[in-house]
């Protein structure tokens, strides 16, 4: 009834017009209303889409499409629910998670495009002042995280575990030369070798592959084997993180795909 009604009630407010002038204006306002309508029913019907499918990649998708759409705060919520980030774009009216300051860290280090030769030769300059980081094998597990937050905390720094451009500088000026390692040849890149050096088992690859499809990143199975499907659905969510998408796992990539909360 409402939409029957509407029309005879725009009609009669265009009435002191010209007929031709009320028609024009009459069919513009019709039209306008029309187009609202159906922007609206888009906007609703893709965010039922994303509840659908649950996943980190549905509510981006979402997101991109409807930036500003009716139920964009509901995705951003959504999204920090299932742990994963929040698009830039859109960002969360509520607090982040307790850890947040610490994802934070970890972009900013992320951001800085560090090779596994430059992590190898943070590790050694660690070690060389103090900071023993283990084997400096550029896989910077506990003990080097450990190691750079004892080293923030000497240097009255934000203890985070991750390092700044800054702190990288600073550390290289109190270790002094060390011996840096060759770096990788091009035909094994960073990624490749580090996931090498990872050494995942078994079930820890049906693991990583479990958890990207729970997150909406089709592996087309859990087998174990880290073929082509696997490397893509890799490199998307390595994207949609902000991460070079190299389809490879780092280690800090490894446990932060883990500590994703996945259906």
């Amino acid at each position: 009834m409402r939409f029957h009604a509407l029309p005879l009630l725009l009609a009669a407010s265009f009435a002191v017009a010209s007929p031709v002038q009320a028609q024009t204006d009459l069919g513009k306002a019709i039209s306008g209303i029309a187009q609202s309508l159906l922007a609206q029913e888009a906007d609703r019907n893709a965010y039922v889409q994303a509840q659908r499918l649950n996943t980190a990649r549905g509510y981006r998708s979402y997101l991109a499409k409807f930036p500003n759409g009716a139920y964009r705060i509901n995705a951003n919520r959504a999204l920090v629910k299932l742990g994963a980030s929040v698009d830039p774009t859109s960002p969360p009216t509520q607090p982040p998670p307790t850890d947040g300051a610490t994802q934070t860290a970890a972009s900013i280090e992320a951001s800085l495009g560090l090779g596994r030769s430059q992590r190898i030769q943070i590790q050694q300059q660690l070690t060389a002042i103090g900071y023993p980081t283990g084997i400096a094998d550029g896989l910077w597990g506990a003990k080097t995280r450990t190691a750079i937050g004892q080293w923030q905390k000497a240097n009255k720094l934000v203890i985070t575990g991750y390092v700044t451009a800054r702190q990288v500088r600073l550390l290289a000026l109190q270790a002094g030369p060390v011996v840096a390692p060759a770096p990788g040849t091009p035909d094994q890149p960073d990624d490749v070798v580090e996931e090498r050096l990872l050494g995942l088992n078994f079930d820890e690859r049906r693991e990583v592959q479990r958890r990207l499809t729970a997150l909406g990143y089709r592996t087309f199975g859990f087998d174990g084997n880290f073929g082509r499907n696997t490397r893509l659905a890799l490199a998307d969510w390595q994207r949609d993180e902000g991460l070079r998408a190299s389809g490879y796992l780092t280690a800090d990539q490894f446990r932060r795909l883990l500590g994703q909360p996945g259906q």
